[in-house]
């Protein structure tokens, strides 16, 4: 989601051999002549079904044209499918369905001629008889000509005097793509077995490199597997796992799986986990699943694979997924945690792989594959998966009529129920729960409505006008897509927040939007195994105890905290309180904090003067730096703590909290930080920042709201509430207070809650928060710039990018900070925050006595709508 993996974009062709390489050098001693390959650059061999196909569609065009046995085929963008068609190392041409005609179509390419041409006996166009006046030599490729004699639509050669080229015929015209002079070639025709050969040094390597990676991972935990789908990329890691050593793999049974799937996968030897939901009921209730709304893999895959899990325990699993697959996946790690289930770690050894060296591997080391792609099946999975292609669908009304019959019969009867068009279920547009361009255009060219939530419009009823929403809510679209990120795709996490669809949010420092998989979380803990944590056995309790657990382990990962105490709480607050109240305070005590806290983070320490406890304030410096020489001659042998946020939430500044740590330790003095601003932004390594205590809230860091945490050096406060749960042992005079987090937390905890955080944790990690913090930093600059410019426009933020996150406040001339707030919103659909921020001590000392107004940035924002925020302004103070 970040950066551009190093996907390969070129092939590599021996001319000598004439046969395709996955490495620059031939085992000729040739090197390979570069051809560039089309997004998303994934080419495969092309199969028995599709040999048969491209020889029906060339000799029913042109006679019988040897077709040679080495076909490549690369993936293209397309309303269905569309793949490049390479011979000889050389574009050949273009095969594509039409969902709409149902039908193939084969447009030959003109680099193809030279290899053809001499077997060719019929479809050719000679323009010199077959056109009024074609002219003498002038340039006729790109022209568009009537024909004297009417000639079947589609592809065909055109010849004129000594040159050829290829046009497309439609309702009695032709138009010329190209015309060249030609010279006849031949080429070997090598079989796959001779390009396996020349390929071996190149396999080899990736084998190795792949044995080595699983190897490097197969004791991160308990357990190591394989997940075996039955498709070559998992047939190839299952090689590979077990030449690494690892011998367990499992198959998860949807219940809708090919026949031919399941036969090979039991032939493997891997066991089955059989169906733990019935899909034909769940589709009565929610409809057709889309490729936008995989609502069927939640219940057919995550559903028993946590089962699975949960009987097996922790476990790295081996899987097959690739770069080139889809671009969710062109940001895939060697290794990631499964967002779904702690308990899986996954590698993905074969990453960086291609079909074809998927395909050339499998076919070294002669490994048996499953039948469905030589019968035309690409995508190896469920039958009515809705990212199978329509042309596969199409294989499979022959090999299967059944099963289609059974599908037609949902679709149509889902179209009837809420008026849509035949098209939905005869076009394959139920693949899609908001339509994207490309069936968009296809829609409008064929006269099919379309909503503007990109949804298709049911047909009125007779005498009445009425339109229908599909189903759910609206899947939307980024319009204002991320340009120039550097790789960060913020479109695709946008993906994740569908309550951004209308809405321009600017207001993250106060909360943060959760992304799906933390609402998923949160939901599959009240519908899947809602039960209490503690010392119950049953299964529901052992579950939620182990995933609750798991989300403390999580966090302290995040923050770099795992040889400390890490304590959910409701939020920083308590967390500060937590602190305030179990220190064990005595007269005379001294606290140290700063102008720029937070009230969180003055008032439990102002609260301690009824304990005759004593506050220190220190101030900033005119660049609003925290004055670290005040802050050290304010410590005397009386301070027991120094309190500090790592980030304003007004200025946005970034205190230094290691130097900060330093003189608070050269002292014996104790270093609460308030790290609320900085989590959700920053690395964070509470270690190494050498602080005592770090607070922070889960609903600034995507996480649920009542959501926080309290880090602990060493347990060295009295716990602030006392129940069930925070116990060892109880007697009738005393108790045995709990280890670890246990002793802070009393009671039944918000138990959905810190799932849900943890999987927010998951979530930030998976992107990075280098990652993130960069991006941020370039969105922050961009807007401080955009904002400042306006000299109606009054900016507090420190001057140096490294020094500020994105929190920026600013006043606007002839306005109160509330009124700009309400016509940002009402105006432009912009939400910030207004006011004193809950910092009206430091608001005050700057000389703003109404408060500011607040942009806060988060990772899902983009440079547009900080441009909108600048542009709306501008028109206000206008």
């Amino acid at each position: 989601m970040i950066h551009e993996p190093p996907v390969k974009k070129i092939l590599y062709w021996c001319d000598r051999c004439n046969v395709p390489l996955i490495g620059r050098s031939c085992a000729c001693g040739a090197e390979g002549r570069e051809i560039e390959l089309l997004q998303p650059y994934d080419v495969r061999p092309a199969l028995g079904s599709d040999m048969t196909l491209i020889q029906r569609l060339v000799r029913e065009r042109f006679g019988n044209i040897p077709i040679q046995s080495v076909l490549l085929l690369n993936k293209t963008g397309g309303v269905d499918r569309a793949d490049l068609v390479i011979a000889h190392g050389h574009r050949f041409g273009w095969l594509t369905f039409d969902p709409v005609a149902r039908k193939f179509t084969l447009d030959i390419s003109p680099e193809a001629l030279p290899y053809i041409l001499k077997h060719v006996t019929r479809g050719i166009v000679d323009l010199e008889t077959a056109i009024d006046s074609p002219g003498g030599a002038g340039r006729m490729g790109g022209k568009k000509f009537k024909l004297k004699e009417s000639q079947p639509d589609g592809t065909v050669i055109v010849k004129f005097r000594n040159r050829f080229g290829t046009g497309v015929v439609k309702e009695g015209q032709i138009r010329v793509k190209e015309l060249m002079p030609v010279d006849f070639r031949t080429g070997k025709n090598p079989d796959w077995e001779q390009v396996v050969q020349q390929n071996r040094y190149h396999l080899k390597n990736l084998e190795r490199n792949a044995i080595r990676m699983i190897k490097q991972h197969i004791h991160d935990r308990p357990k190591c597997n394989v997940s075996f789908s039955g498709g070559k990329d998992s047939t190839a890691v299952l090689t590979l796992a077990r030449k690494a050593g690892v011998t367990e793999a499992f198959f998860l049974d949807t219940g809708i799986e090919f026949p031919e799937t399941i036969a090979f996968v039991k032939s493997q030897g891997v066991p089955v986990i059989e169906k733990a939901g019935d899909f034909w009921q769940a589709v009565e209730k929610a409809g057709p699943p889309g490729k936008d709304n995989r609502w069927c893999c939640k219940l057919l895959k995550l559903r028993p694979l946590k089962l699975h899990l949960a009987e097996i325990g922790a476990c790295v699993t081996v899987q097959g997924n690739r770069w080139y697959e889809s671009w969710n996946r062109a940001v895939l790690e060697e290794t990631s945690q499964n967002p779904a289930n702690p308990l899986q770690l996954n590698i993905s050894p074969i990453r960086n792989w291609r079909a074809l060296e998927v395909f050339l591997y499998l076919w070294w080391q002669k490994a048996a594959m499953n039948p469905l792609y030589e019968k035309g099946i690409e995508r190896i999975g469920c039958y009515v998966c809705p990212s199978m292609l329509e042309s596969e669908y199409e294989e499979l009304k022959v090999m299967h009529p059944d099963y289609v019959r059974r599908w037609d019969a949902v679709l149509a009867a889902f179209a009837k129920k809420r008026g849509l068009p035949d098209a939905y279920a005869k076009w394959g547009l139920w693949r899609w729960k908001a339509l994207p361009p490309k069936m968009r255009e296809l829609c409008r060219d064929r006269g099919i409505p379309v909503r503007d939530d990109y949804t298709l419009q049911a047909e009125p009823p007779a005498g009445r006008e009425e339109t229908v929403e599909i189903t759910g809510e609206r899947t939307m679209e980024p319009e204002m897509a991320a340009q120039d990120t550097g790789g960060y795709a913020v479109e695709a996490i946008r993906r994740d927040f569908p309550i951004l669809g209308d809405i321009i949010y600017l207001d993250n420092a106060a909360t943060s939007f959760s992304p799906e998989p933390v609402i998923a979380a949160m939901v599959e803990f009240e519908h899947r195994y809602r039960a209490n944590v503690g010392r119950g056995v049953h299964r529901l309790t052992s579950i939620a105890t182990q995933r609750y657990w798991h989300a403390h382990e999580k966090v302290a990962d995040f923050i770099g905290g795992k040889n400390g105490v890490t304590v959910f709480t409701k939020n920083t607050t308590e967390s500060v309180n937590m602190v305030a109240q179990g220190m064990g305070w005595k007269p005379g005590d001294r606290v140290i904090t700063t102008i720029l806290e937070h009230h969180s983070n003055l008032l439990p320490w102002r609260r301690l003067s009824r304990q005759s406890v004593a506050t220190d304030i220190i101030g900033i410096s005119p660049d609003y730096s925290l004055d670290l020489a005040a802050l050290e001659r304010a410590i005397t042998g009386s301070t027991r703590l120094v309190a500090v946020t790592q980030v304003s939430n007004v200025l946005g500044v970034v205190t230094p909290i290691k130097e900060i740590a330093k003189i608070c330790h050269d002292h014996g003095v104790l270093l609460l930080v308030d790290g609320a601003q900085a989590v959700p932004h920053l690395p964070v390594d509470v270690e190494n920042l050498g602080c005592d205590f770090y607070c922070f809230s889960g609903h600034k860091m995507l996480g649920p709201t009542g959501t926080g945490v309290l880090w602990m050096k060493e347990p060295c406060i009295e716990p602030s509430v006392f129940g069930g749960g925070m116990v060892e042992a109880v007697t009738s005079d005393g108790c045995t207070l709990a280890q670890g987090y246990q002793r802070y937390e009393a009671g039944t905890p918000n138990i959905a809650g810190g799932i849900g955080l943890g999987a927010a944790v998951d979530y930030l990690q998976k992107i990075g928060m280098e990652q993130i913090h960069r991006y941020e930093t370039a969105l922050t600059s961009r807007l401080i710039d955009g904002l400042s410019a306006n000299p109606k426009i009054h900016v507090y933020a420190p001057q140096k990018p490294e020094y500020r996150i994105g929190v920026i406040s600013f006043t606007v001339d002839g306005f109160h900070p509330h009124e700009v707030a309400q016509q940002l919103d009402e105006s432009a659909d912009i939400m910030v925050r207004s006011g004193h921020h809950c910092c009206q001590p430091l608001v005050e000392s700057l000389g703003l006595p109404d408060g500011t107004v607040r942009a806060s940035l988060a990772l899902y924002n983009t440079r547009q709508e900080c441009d909108l925020l600048v542009a709306t302004l501008e028109e206000l103070t206008r």
